[in-house]
């Protein structure tokens, strides 16, 4: 079989393991990336410690506006896949956070190391430091730098998306899709940090708490659009954590349809609203002698006291024994749904992943080869198709980047 010379624009997960793929059956490979070190964006993800992968894995976890290919293409390079191609590299995962695969070093830096190292060793070229000036394609593939002109016989666009731009996700990669005909998805902020209008964002500010999180569309009788058990953590900006980035994948495109969106915040998700209200009713009797504010302390986080009292319409100085009923049962409900409206996602910058993309009705459902340029491959974010937040995204960089490379070497 005739050996092909690859080039694939972007160092990045799925252009790193589409390269390293390729150059294990022996084709020539140049990778070309705008940074001066590969795998920018790879070290900060999980916090630095790099969730590479989810064993919790479904179509559900995917989404996208176009057509979900997750299903055709995970099934040619799946977890276990995976797990054997990172082993071989010196990574091994272990499992942390209810599914979440990190490598056993938690630290990206040491991913990041080893797919530079299985560079190396393969003879994979990397350009750094270049950015492409220009891509044309008649016979071949011609990738003009300000350095030089690179041709080549497949080219693969691996350049992820908008999100953490300083990284080097520019959104380079739309601009050749749209220049050789394709089709981009309208571009969202997904995974994100919210704004919210919640007049205790700057006193609650670094307070974190384990919450049932629902995001609320106030536009349509306040339907429930996801809900999320978790960690939130208070900004003075917002929310964030765990929770509020799991329900960010639907709101950014809602938002720009208008709709008025909230988060609903559940503080005591393992008690129903009858068994708090039944606790409540005992502690206050129990402590009916100190003020409200007092009798709450231990069983509620010091600085939720004034937010839940005053949303209550209760006074911090009120004696516990003077609750009513009815005062009560408004305390419960503050605490068992606790809701702030959302005014907007946070920064590009901030952003874990975009939404949208080259739609996916454009390239082939199997290779990911365009369906307009022959020899034309996409991997990755670059693709309108984006995952949960726990490793979903990595996961679909790296089998997305295997099955091109499967593909090209035996087109």
């Amino acid at each position: 079989m005739a050996k092909k010379k690859v080039l694939i624009i972007g160092a990045g997960m799925a252009g790193l393991i589409s390269g390293i793929q390729l150059a294990k059956t022996g084709n020539k490979v140049t990778i070309f990336e705008r940074n001066p070190r590969i795998g920018k964006k790879l070290l900060v993800t999980g916090n630095g410690r790099c969730n590479l992968a989810n064993k919790n894995m479904s179509s559900d976890h995917y989404h996208s506006e176009s057509l979900n290919l997750y299903e055709t293409i995970y099934n040619q390079f799946d977890l276990d896949d995976t797990k054997k191609l990172f082993s071989e590299f010196g990574i091994d995962l272990i499992e942390l956070d209810e599914g979440k695969l990190y490598p056993m070093s938690l630290q990206a830096k040491s991913v990041v190391l080893s797919l530079l190292l299985e560079c190396e060793r393969l003879g994979v070229d990397i350009v750094y430091d270049t950015r492409v000036q220009s891509v044309e394609h008649k016979d071949k593939f011609k990738i003009t730098t300000e350095e030089k002109v690179y041709y080549g016989t497949q080219l693969v666009i691996a350049t992820g998306g908008k999100s953490y731009s300083d990284s080097g996700s520019s959104g380079d990669g739309y601009i050749i899709a749209k220049n050789f005909g394709h089709s981009i998805i309208d571009l969202h902020q997904s995974i994100v940090q919210l704004k919210t209008d919640g007049l205790y964002n700057k006193s609650l500010k670094g307070v974190k708490a384990h919450v049932e999180g629902k995001l609320l569309n106030n536009s349509n009788n306040k339907e429930i659009i996801r809900v999320e058990n978790g960690e939130v953590l208070f900004t003075e900006y917002g929310l964030s954590g765990p929770v509020i980035l799991q329900l960010s994948t639907k709101v950014e495109p809602l938002l720009s349809q208008g709709a008025k969106l909230s988060i609903s915040l559940d503080f005591m998700p393992n008690m129903t609203v009858d068994e708090l209200d039944q606790y409540l009713m005992e502690r206050l009797h129990k402590l009916s002698y100190r003020s409200v504010q007092d009798a709450l302390n231990g069983f509620v986080n010091q600085r939720f006291m004034v937010p839940f009292l005053k949303r209550s319409n209760i006074k911090l100085d009120q004696k516990a024994g003077d609750i009513n009923k009815i005062e009560r049962q408004a305390l419960v409900n503050t605490m068992k749904a606790f809701e702030d409206n959302i005014t907007d996602t946070y920064l590009w910058n901030q952003a874990q992943v975009t939404k949208g993309g080259v739609s996916c009705l454009e390239v082939n459902a199997d290779s990911l080869e365009s369906n307009i340029i022959p020899n034309l491959f996409f991997a990755g974010e670059i693709l309108d198709i984006d995952g949960d937040c726990g490793g979903y995204n990595l996961q679909w960089a790296i089998s997305s980047g295997a099955a091109v490379a499967k593909h090209i070497h035996n087109k």
